[in-house]
């Protein structure tokens, strides 16, 4: 009787040592991040990383019993180094890649993702329209540059009687910025307007490109580019006497764009989906929450970055991380933090877009 007692008692010290061992080895999953974390398009991969730890933080790193580690990678905006970053996640068996943080890096992640059918790529900015209309894994919450998006800016524009328009764009993220004149063009044209006098890249002369505007005689300037380039180009151009009228893409409007061009962004015109003063409350939520970890305001790039990381988060409670398209596909409305964010059969997003224009040093939003 007595080994009896002392087999039951190893066998309970066995049974309780095997159920903390395995409760202690629940499964992981790797989720890797590939974007500029440094140098001047760090403005936006800064604070989508900030927005994406906050929602998985909310977590507590943990889905339906499984553990989540972040991997975040800076791709320093070099082919190269991104190259070898995606191939890094894939030999890590990562499933699930957000990113890129601009247009031209993203394609670079794709074209390798994509020969990968069990993996799910999500970025929070990269916008171009190239990417649309496409049956592959590559997923964003930011809307394209497609005609549609650019509806309401065109026609506010018109509605303002500008209807010459000089264009400039970042040669640097051309997959993005060139694509976004040329579809802002298109809307341009089919609501009444003529097209562009011109385009002309923000790394030209900047004499040579005051001399052209003088002599094309503009009544809009149309910048495409980061807020430190665009910053840079507005404040010149304002130096030089340049009363035309300038308005920017969503990628410069961000609080870096009015500390770099300070008095000389007065009077800029943004269009953008994202209100830093809405009244939503899940928007306020995360603000106060954002605000508290962070010690700042939270930019579009960080509230995009968050609702990212909240359609990953609901799609993994649907089901197994090799299964995110499926179920995104199957779910297609998740809620946003001002809106809802409506995917269509190719990954691409339907949302609401406001134009601002800078105010005594503000982004105010104008009808």
């Amino acid at each position: 009787m007595k080994k009896f007692y002392i087999v039951l008692a190893i066998i309970l010290i066995l049974v309780v040592y095997f159920f903390y061992f395995f409760k202690s080895s629940k499964e992981l999953i790797k989720i890797g991040f590939v974007g500029a974390l440094t140098a001047k398009y760090s403005d936006l991969g800064n604070p989508m990383m900030n927005g994406i730890i906050l929602a998985f933080e909310e977590e507590g790193y943990e889905i339906n019993g499984k553990k989540i580690e972040l991997i975040f990678k800076d791709d320093k905006k070099d082919e190269q180094v991104n190259r070898e970053i995606v191939n890094d996640f894939i030999a890590q068996g990562i499933k699930i890649v957000m990113g890129n943080v601009t247009s031209s890096m993203s394609k670079i992640s794709m074209s390798i993702i994509n020969e990968h059918k069990d993996m799910f790529m999500i970025s929070a900015a990269s916008a171009s329209n190239e990417f649309s209309g496409i049956d592959d894994q590559f997923f964003r919450v930011h809307v394209a540059n497609n005609a549609q998006r650019f509806d309401s800016f065109t026609k506010y524009i018109i509605n303002n009687n500008h209807k010459k328009v000089y264009g400039i764009y970042d040669p640097g993220n051309i997959t993005y910025t060139k694509d976004y004149l040329e579809n802002f063009e298109k809307s341009f044209i089919s609501n009444g307007a003529d097209s562009f006098i011109k385009y002309a890249k923000t790394d030209e002369n900047l004499d040579d490109l005051v001399s052209d505007i003088n002599s094309s005689k503009p009544d809009l300037i149309l910048i495409c580019a980061n807020s430190v380039d665009a910053a840079r180009v507005v404040q010149y151009l304002k130096m030089k006497n340049v009363q035309t009228q300038i308005a920017s893409s969503e990628w410069a409007m961000t609080p870096a764009f009015i500390e770099n061009s300070g008095k000389y962004s007065e009077g800029i015109i943004f269009n953008i989906d994202y209100d830093e003063h809405s009244k939503n409350e899940d928007f306020i939520n995360f603000s106060n929450k954002f605000r508290q970890k962070y010690q700042m305001e939270p930019s579009l790039f960080a509230s995009k970055g968050y609702e990212l990381a909240k359609v990953i988060i609901e799609l993994l409670k649907m089901g197994n991380q090799t299964e995110l398209k499926k179920n995104l596909l199957i779910k297609k409305e998740f809620k946003g933090l001002q809106d809802t964010i409506i995917f269509d059969q190719y990954g691409d997003v339907i949302r609401r877009f406001n134009t601002f224009k800078v105010i005594n040093g503000k982004f105010e939003k104008v009808e």
